[in-house]
């Protein structure tokens, strides 16, 4: 007796079929990785705002926000050569892993912006009990320290996050390919749009930033549900982009839309506007957030 086999009909009939499936469900998957990958990112926002109000209750109110120096010193100092918006919080800036090497920012701009963990001040309201590696100051942390790669603060990531656009502001690093997280030690960046508002002040620059860094805490007192203090990067990139019609496709394959967290505690998941070359009021603040002190002239 001849055993009946699939005829090539019946073999092409069950790969279509099976295409087929893959077709309906993989838009689904797509979708709920989305969805969870979202939820994520906003739960770690939400649980640096609780961090950060912890730390502002132990510290008359001011943020966790830093000036930075290239020699290491004790937190809370006056005193800074520099800002980057990753000191506030974060693992150890760019891990020794695969393909990346040592560390860029160990000797970029004499190392200014190469915050340790164990400096950045929300890191112990945060992770109170982690173990933040690092000789005594002034001496900073080496290169090739494994602890650059072996820390890791994982609610400072966003899933999402696939590239740096920190390096070459605001082009992303695609040699090597690293992520925000694994480059400066954190997804999310506080907000320094601000800056350009202390221009016109007759202070030096740690002056200014001092006056931006207490404005934000004042912010608090009157529209604190509006004002930003973190975002990711492309909140960044948008808003200060020049062209009329520009489109940024982000970590979660949207067009112009950024996460963010409020003075009040909130997070959320907003389009940003490119301010174009008219300076669209829309882009640094609108009904939704502002990433600007509102009462005082803004001059991008």
């Amino acid at each position: 007796m001849r055993r009946r086999g699939f005829t090539l009909i019946e073999l092409l009939v069950v790969i279509a079929i099976i295409a087929l499936l893959i077709g309906i469900l993989l838009p689904a998957l797509g979708k709920a990785r989305k969805s969870a990958y979202m939820s994520m990112s906003l739960s770690n926002l939400r649980q640096q705002s609780a961090a950060c109000a912890a730390y502002r209750a132990s510290n008359r109110e001011k943020l966790p926000l830093e000036l930075t120096t290239n020699t290491r010193r004790p937190p809370n100092a006056s005193t800074g050569n520099g800002w980057c918006t990753w000191s506030y919080g974060g693992k150890n800036t760019d891990s020794t892993i695969p393909n990346v090497g040592g560390s860029f920012w160990y000797g970029y701009a004499g190392g200014v912006f190469d915050v340790e963990a164990a400096d950045r001040p929300m890191n112990e309201y945060m992770y109170p009990d982690a173990d933040l590696e690092a000789p005594n100051p002034p001496a900073r942390l080496p290169a090739l320290s494994p602890s650059r790669s072996q820390l890791q603060l994982l609610a400072f990531k966003d899933p999402s996050d696939r590239l740096s656009h920190q390096r070459d502001w605001p082009n992303p690093t695609v040699s090597p390919v690293i992520s925000s997280y694994d480059d400066v030690g954190t997804s999310y960046h506080y907000n320094i749009q601000w800056w350009e508002q202390t221009s016109g002040l007759p202070t030096g620059f740690a002056q200014r930033f001092s006056f931006g860094v207490q404005r934000m805490a004042l912010a608090d007192a009157y529209d604190p549900a509006r004002f930003v203090w973190l975002h990711d990067q492309y909140a960044d990139i948008v808003v200060h982009n020049t062209q009329a019609n520009f489109r940024l496709v982000n970590g979660y394959n949207d067009i112009n839309k950024s996460l963010m967290t409020f003075l009040d505690g909130h997070a959320a998941y907003h389009t940003v506007y490119p301010q174009g070359p008219n300076h669209d009021p829309r882009s640094f603040s609108n009904a939704l957030y502002t990433f600007i002190f509102d009462d005082l002239v803004f001059d991008p």
